[in-house]
């Protein structure tokens, strides 16, 4: 009989060894509840705080957002737990899990996701006309049709900056022009455009300054882009050929002839002797020299 007391005192005392080594004084598994905030920049850096319960403060927690760990991870208490954010992709919803390092290591998933904002500004890919682009092949020197557009990388708000478009002369143009060019902001997705609200004109180099455009998130450009384009003056002529609405003014303007519009008494000064001239009647087809050099103060 005392043997048999013996033995189930050693049976008793191994199953007491066995819990003990086992699962006896073994952590319960965390039981997150709550997290705020639940979205932040995609680069990272986001201080949450998940509440809930049996946060092992002894041992510490793994906090990971689609598998990445978090970083400066502390328990204060049993009921909460702070952590930084590593970073994600844009529009990333991330499934946040926190593991208690104390065993069983049970890993438990948060019921809210956290969503990384975009927190890229918006960069500019191309522009139409690129930069440098001269244009040498157009129908109407006075109405040279450029459409002026930027590409960005992402969809952006046409609205939200500023486009700065400046004239200048062209070292083998006749007008001294110079300013700004006044006009329409415009686009969609992407893209923004420029159009001027008068016709751009041979002879002339036109700067373009993007500035503060900003994606759908609100990020804007970090810093101005600037491109040029040149349109190229036409051959002088000694001889012009009257198009249809031509007035004398109009043809003295064109950069083929005298690029100013105050110059137009010298082609009547010039004309006037030929038996088809009429300075208050020119008509389209008519021909009409076009006198220049140093005897008319060039």
């Amino acid at each position: 009989m005392r043997k048999f007391r013996n033995f189930t005192t050693i049976v008793a005392l191994t199953f007491v060894a066995a819990w003990i080594s086992g699962c006896a004084g073994c952590a319960s598994p965390p039981e997150p509840q709550s997290m705020s905030p639940t979205e932040g920049p995609e680069t990272g850096g986001t201080t949450v705080r998940i509440s809930g319960d049996k946060f092992d403060m002894k041992n510490g927690v793994v906090v990971t957002f689609d598998g990445k760990a978090g970083t400066n991870v502390n328990v204060p208490s049993e009921t909460e737990i702070t952590a930084v954010t590593p970073a994600g992709a844009a529009g990333q919803s991330a499934a946040v899990v926190v593991t208690n390092n104390s065993k069983p290591e049970e890993p438990v998933t948060l019921g809210q996701k956290f969503v990384y904002t975009d927190a890229t500004p918006p960069n500019i890919t191309a522009s139409e006309p690129s930069d440098g682009t001269i244009i040498a092949e157009y129908d109407d020197s006075l109405k040279v049709n450029v459409a002026v557009s930027i590409t960005f990388d992402e969809n952006v708000d046409s609205q939200s900056g500023a486009i700065a478009v400046q004239v200048e002369p062209t070292p083998d143009s006749m007008s001294q022009e110079s300013g700004p060019v006044l006009g329409n902001i415009g686009g969609s997705d992407n893209m923004v455009t420029f159009v001027s609200d008068a016709p751009m004109r041979a002879g002339r180099q036109y700067s373009v300054t993007v500035s503060g455009v900003t994606d759908t998130a609100g990020n804007a450009m970090s810093e101005p882009y600037s491109f040029s384009f040149t349109i190229a003056s036409p051959e002088k002529v000694n001889r012009y050929h009257v198009r249809k609405g031509d007035t004398l003014p109009t043809i003295a303007a064109r950069p083929e002839v005298y690029d100013n519009d105050k110059l137009w008494p010298r082609l009547v000064e010039a004309n006037q002797d030929d038996y088809d001239f009429d300075r208050d009647r020119i008509y389209e087809g008519q021909w009409l020299w076009v006198p220049r050099g140093t005897a008319w103060g060039d």
